[in-house]
Parts: structure tokens; sequence; C-alpha cells
């Protein structure tokens, strides 16, 4: 770790194990310092994070909203503007887990998108482009992880157990092509907006599984490059 930091970021410093000040403030310099990210650490930008496939909601039946959105690909923006206000649990005793709790300020999901239901009664359908922008967004990410023993010998962790709660203050959406119809579309957004809270609601465990899935592959990357032995002061 030492000699990636000295080779990479030497403006990085080290924390003793547990201070968990001194590792929210160490994961905010990374974050406003370093929003391309550090290859050499497993890092990747933060500033534009790439995924496919994303199942965000599947219709229920019986509610307000019925939809069935997925994204066939999705870029998340924002991540680079996040700032971690807790770290809790880094200590050399890795077993109690992890908790990040931090705020960002916008993020946004851009994407191709396929969308089928009902909202207020109102058939719904698309296949297009897409904007979806989380306002305020406040989270909670909770890690569990197990050793990785190395050749080297070196203690290296792999996620077992990822998640986070997600808390908005705002939604605003963005489907093109729905219904095959521009006037019928914009007014289909703009009714989606107006209710942005009912409509949060059938959309919020899909949202907070893609958060989990974006932050979980940060974590991840970094910690399949770093030893965990080398993160902290001797």
């Amino acid at each position: 770790f030492i000699d990636y930091i000295l080779l990479t970021a030497p403006d990085i410093e080290q924390c003793v194990a547990g201070d968990g000040i001194c590792i929210a403030n160490v994961i905010n310099f990374i974050i406003k310092q370093h929003p391309q990210g550090i290859p050499e650490i497993g890092l990747d930008a933060l500033d534009a994070i790439n995924f496919d496939n994303i199942i965000v909601s599947e219709a229920e039946p019986d509610t307000p909203l019925q939809l069935s959105l997925k994204f066939n690909s999705l870029t998340v923006h924002g991540f680079e503007n996040t700032t971690i206000l807790r770290a809790k649990g880094f200590e050399k005793q890795y077993q109690r887990g992890f908790e990040l709790v931090g705020f960002t300020p916008l993020l946004r999901l851009d994407g191709e998108y396929e969308a089928t239901g009902k909202l207020l009664l109102l058939p719904l359908e698309g296949k297009s482009q897409a904007r979806v922008q989380l306002k305020d967004c406040k989270f909670t990410c909770r890690a569990k992880a197990a050793e990785d023993r190395r050749v080297e010998g070196k203690l290296f962790l792999k996620i077992t157990k990822f998640k986070c709660l997600l808390i908005i203050s705002g939604l605003h959406v963005n489907f093109e092509n729905l219904l095959n119809n521009k006037e019928l579309s914009d007014t289909m957004n703009e009714l989606i907006n107006n209710n942005w809270q009912d409509v949060w609601q059938a959309l919020r465990v899909g949202m907070n599984s893609a958060v989990d899935q974006v932050a979980e592959t940060i974590l991840t990357r970094v910690l399949s490059q770093l030893s965990y032995d080398d993160f902290y002061k001797p």
C-alpha cells in the first residue's frame, strides 16, 4: 500500500485502525482530489460509473404505480461530489464489519430503459433513453467481509454482505418515447414528477439495489488490489 501511495498519490495519509474521523477525512480527500480514480489501487473513476442490465422495479398488482423498469445500460454520475459524514468499524479486527454514512447532492442516472405498467390507472410503456435524478441523497452503507489469503501471505478481504439505505428529498425523471408519442411522454413525465413521492415508493427498493451495486463494485475493486494489512499505520 505504501509503495502505491508514494508512486501514485503521495498526498494520501494513513490512519490508525479504528480512527473513524481520520478514515472519513481520507475518503473525502480521495473523492475530491482523485475523481478520475487511482487505477493502481483499483479505484476507478467516480464521475461516471457504467453498468448493464439493472432491474429497478417489477410491477406489483393493486398499487397506484405498477411499473416494471429496467436499464439495459446505465451510467451513474455524481458520486464524485459525495461527502462521507461518518465511518465506523474500520479496525484491525475486520469481523465486526464496516459502516459509512454519507451525502450526495445529486445522483444522475442516464441510460437505455425499458418500461411497462400503469401509473394511476394510465398505461405506461416505452423503450428509449432516460434520465433519473435523485436529489439530496443521504445514505448508510454497511458491509461484512471475509478473509482472502493470497500466496504472498498478506490479508486481503472480500465482501460477503453489502447493503445501503438511501433517503432522498426529490426525484425528477425524463423518459423519452413513452407510448411512442412525445406529447404523451411529456405529460407522463410531468405526472411522475408531480407525484414523485408515490413513484419513489415503487422505485425505492430497486434504486437502493442499484446504489448497492455501485458502491459494492467500487469497494470490491479496491479490496482486491490492496492488502488489508497495509491499510493502516503500523
